[in-house]
């Protein structure tokens, strides 16, 4: 078969398609929309190129000239199918080319806001060109709803056994382990040097060492012209090195993972757990995942059971001697134009809820989840889905229009044909929803669930916007309209569910006492607090890791506002024994004024004193011991729930909190720190208490205080809100 890939990429996905095509016996050219010009042409009565205005993006308009040239190409070429791989290419076919082709797009392509116009106007031309696209999975899908398509969203085909590696591209042989840890391109290079810096400790710990290089590098255009097969020159670029990390999360990322997979590499991967590449762990089986120090953990567990085994005699040999060979076992280019031959209505999403018969369960979010380890509400948001998630498939809903009436459809014919409902489970966000017909929508889709014997719990954040104080909400007309939509938004919703959550006892008590003053009643809420990710857990870490010391780390990490309480805890550290070192993790925007507090407070010369500015998930301590402060100021800290407080669970750290603090009562009831007065008196002997602690509850909050217990223990009340219901 005679094909056309067009593409404005080129790297590990196109070249692992490519590679299953020609194996196949299919006779491929490839033509890049960007220039536009010919990357591989095998057909030789093909001549005919594209102008170069053709689309450069004054002359898209011109689309029946363009069409015309277009034309030219498919019919010279004689082509049986054409491919679109990448939105700019799925685009640009759905603009000029009359016949049908297959559009595919790669993790990321989704990925720009509306002010990128010729990206949002390709979205507009090929959901109107075409009735299904392929996607990578079901966060995919949420980002091309949430850009307002209208066709169906399949699933890439599954790549297995798509490529036949005849021998391992990483060098089974070597003594000392070569680490090479692969990032997206043009990942922000702090981020990048953090997620080293810490896997690099693990690697010379190991007596080896760690090279950074980006995924895409594995193949580049260039190497198209000259005919390279992927895996022999990815395998060329992985020379002398024995094992991978896999970080982050790009368009080339699952092909790279694959390749190794088929390679027979993998058991010298390692994968971060992003959302996308979690996915795809979950459908490979793939455990070696983790966030953070995690997964510096999962890296050592790898070269730990690696070390004495690679011998000269071992398998594999060197990278350069990876060929491939042999037929696929399958035809994905075949595979896919069936799938394109196959009826399906234009608003089936191919989603894991359609292979369960279990009960239904509806996640709803005021925005879309995001593929983020810093920030409260991103992480909260995300570990929440997943947990339900886990429990029975769900659908996501948003409040943007176009994502929350088409899922919401699904949600009412799944239960119309006799799918058992089973919870509905929102979170509202720190602002009331912007679009005003979504909180009775949400309210209805409730009262749906309940009709067939579901469930529903509203989780709410906080109310902050009830508050008063100085630079929050200044206009008054601005203040007065916000607090009447949030208002109007609880009580429609609390109206149709079964529970309101909130993040504590505590919190919910001022929640009422917020809500006292507006003169709205009291309600009752279920405490709902943040839980601890297994995916974060800081386990299998070499105790070299850190300096092995007897010493203590006392960690700060947050903002140096005055509602961090930062000024009586660098007071309190003036008194303290100088052999304890002191760590602070903040923002690169708040280092100055911290270093102000710190000369104030006499501490900018105190010995072993750090400020780092890379994210906690990445933060390596100097000693075995490490007590983490969570000292929140004024009335806030008196009903919120931080969400660094698991955080820190995660990494193993003490919790050192003030004793009228929301989360006080967790923090003595699981054993897994201190709670002291709000004085400097009462932090340094909080401080001393701690350094002798016995903290043994660390370990069982990390292994009970997971979303799944949360997800658990709403299920649990909720069934005793249903035995009370009249």
């Amino acid at each position: 078969m005679r094909v056309l890939f067009l593409v404005s990429h080129y790297g590990p996905a196109e070249a692992s398609l490519v590679d299953n095509a020609t194996a196949c016996d299919h006779q491929v050219d490839i033509l890049d929309v960007q220039g536009p010009g010919w990357l591989q042409r095998s057909a030789p009565q093909n001549r005919r190129g594209l102008n170069r205005w053709a689309t450069y993006w004054p002359m898209r308009s011109a689309r029946n000239q363009v069409a015309r040239m277009v034309r030219e190409v498919l019919d010279q070429g004689a082509y049986e199918a054409v491919f679109a791989l990448s939105l700019p290419a799925a685009g640009f076919a759905a603009r000029h080319l009359e016949d049908e082709f297959v559009p595919i797009l790669w993790r990321g392509d989704l990925d720009f806001s509306a002010a990128r116009t010729l990206l949002t106007e390709d979205v507009q031309d090929l959901t109107a060109a075409v009735d299904r696209i392929f996607l990578q999975d079901e966060y995919e899908f949420d980002k091309a709803l949430s850009k307002s398509s209208r066709s169906a969203h399949l699933l890439h085909l599954d790549p297995r056994g798509a490529l036949v590696v005849s021998a391992p591209l990483l060098d089974h042989r070597g003594t000392a382990p070569r680490v090479v840890m692969l990032h997206p391109e043009g990942v922000a290079e702090d981020r990048s040097e953090a997620q080293a810096g810490m896997l690099r400790q693990v690697a010379e710990h190991h007596g080896g060492t760690l090279t950074a290089l980006s995924a895409s590098a594995l193949y580049r255009k260039r190497d198209v012209s000259r005919r390279r097969p992927l895996a022999s020159t990815a395998a060329g670029r992985l020379e002398g090195f024995t094992h991978v990390v896999l970080t982050g999360s790009s368009r080339d990322h699952q092909a790279v993972a694959d390749l190794f997979l088929d390679a027979g590499d993998g058991d010298r991967l390692v994968v971060e757990d992003t959302i996308g590449m979690g996915y795809w762990a979950t459908e490979r089986g793939f455990v070696r995942t983790g966030r953070g120090a995690r997964l510096a953990g999962a890296l050592h567990e790898v070269l730990e059971q690696e070390a004495g085994v690679a011998s000269p005699d071992g398998p594999g040999g060197p990278a350069e001697s990876a060929p491939t060979g042999g037929r696929p076992e399958q035809d994905l280019l075949q595979a896919y134009l069936a799938a394109m031959g196959r009826r399906v209505d234009r608003s089936y999403e191919q989603l894991r809820v359609h292979q369960d018969n279990g009960p239904l369960n509806v996640f709803f979010s005021t925005s879309p989840l995001e593929d983020r380890t810093d920030g409260a509400r991103p992480q909260r948001v995300r570990n929440m889905a997943t947990a339900l998630d886990r429990q029975s498939p769900s659908v996501r809903l948003y409040s943007t229009p176009s994502v929350f009436e088409r899922r919401a459809k699904l949600v009412e014919g799944l239960l119309a044909a006799g799918r058992p409902a089973g919870l509905l489970y929102g979170e509202n966000s720190t602002s009331p929803i912007p679009f005003e017909h979504i909180p009775g929508a949400v309210a209805a889709l409730a009262q749906t669930m309940r009709r067939h014997g579901g469930r529903s719990a509203w989780f709410v954040r906080d109310l902050h916007w009830l508050e008063e104080f100085d630079g929050y909400l200044d206009e008054p007309e601005r203040r007065a309209r916000m607090q009447d939509d949030g208002l109007r938004e609880l009580r429609v919703i609390e109206a149709s569910v079964d529970v309101l959550a909130a993040p504590s006892e505590a919190a919910g008590a001022g929640f009422n006492a917020l809500l006292k003053r507006h003169g709205e009643p009291a309600r009752t809420w279920f405490p709902l607090p943040p839980a601890v990710a297994p995916q974060n857990v800081a386990t299998g870490l070499p105790e070299a890791i850190g300096a092995g010391d007897e010493s203590t780390t006392l960690l700060y990490a947050g903002g140096v506002s005055e509602l961090y309480g930062l000024d009586e805890y660098l007071a309190a550290l003036t008194g303290l024994d100088e052999s304890l070192l002191l760590d602070f993790v903040v923002r690169p925007l708040e280092v100055d004024r911290l270093h102000t507090m710190l000369e104030y407070h006499g501490l900018q010369d105190r010995p072993g004193l750090r400020v780092i500015t890379e994210s906690l998930e990445w933060y390596v301590p100097r000693s075995q011991r490490s007590i983490g402060a969570v000292l929140l100021g004024g009335s806030y800290a008196r009903f919120s729930f931080p969400y660094k407080t698991m955080s820190l669970i995660e990494r193993g750290y003490a919790l050192l909190c003030f004793e009228d603090m929301a989360i006080a009562d967790f923090v003595r009831d699981r054993r897994v720190g201190l709670a002291c007065p709000r004085s400097q008196e009462g932090i340094r002997e909080g401080i001393e208490a701690l350094v002798n602690a016995d903290l043994s509850g660390l370990a069982q909050a990390r292994e009970q205080e997971t979303w799944e217990a949360r997800v658990t223990d709403l299920m649990v009340y909720l069934d005793r809100v249903a035995e009370l219901r009249p």
